[in-house]
């Protein structure tokens, strides 16, 4: 289980990532998505048409990747 208080972006989510997977649709996949994989520091978070990477330091989920899958 993961647990945070807080979802911001990274710079590199804002700069690459924000025009391909809106800010509002980013969140509602983190909220909505059961399964979460944790790899070290990163959790990866996977659905039919999405990825994201995200980064837990402290109590604060780091958006850092957001794609479409293909």
């Amino acid at each position: 289980m993961v647990y945070f208080t807080d979802i911001k972006k990274t710079q590199h989510y804002k700069d690459f990532h924000e025009r391909e997977i809106s800010w509002r649709k980013a969140v509602e996949i983190i909220l909505t998505t059961k399964n979460k994989r944790k790899k070290k520091d990163k959790i990866e978070i996977e659905t039919d048409k999405y990825y994201l990477l995200c980064e837990l330091k402290g109590n604060i989920l780091w958006v850092i990747n957001a794609k479409r899958q293909r």
